[in-house]
């Protein structure tokens, strides 16, 4: 549950999944991201999203943009429901006006059963 008592929203597969982990990730900040805007800033966001390698997509989410910053700070929480063996994560970070910057793609091979 988040501070307001209400239980985040959990993307991904559905609940009766063999095999299903819930992980949280944490989109904290960007250090020192490229020049985009003219005047030598940007507006940054992130782009956050599960997929399956055969099948593509599963579902995506994406941070707040940060006006007029090279170093913005995000910290936005949000929860995948996955299948280890299967799904990756991909990070993507965006101008408001343009895809830039390298992406980050996360397997997760050690993730311990469920309790």
């Amino acid at each position: 549950m988040n501070m307001a008592g209400i239980p985040p929203e959990v993307r991904g597969l559905q609940t009766d999944e063999d095999e299903a982990r819930i992980i949280r990730v944490k989109v904290i900040a960007g250090i020192g991201l490229a020049k985009k805007d003219i005047l030598g800033a940007s507006d940054p966001y992130t782009r956050v999203s599960l997929y399956d390698p055969v099948n593509g997509e599963l579902t995506s989410v994406q941070t707040k943009t940060i006006k007029k910053t090279l170093d913005p700070k995000w910290n936005e929480e949000f929860f995948f429901r996955v299948h280890p063996r299967k799904h990756r994560l991909l990070l993507e970070v965006f101008d408001e006006n343009r895809l830039w910057l390298p992406q980050c793609h996360a397997p997760w091979l050690n993730i311990p059963p469920a309790p």
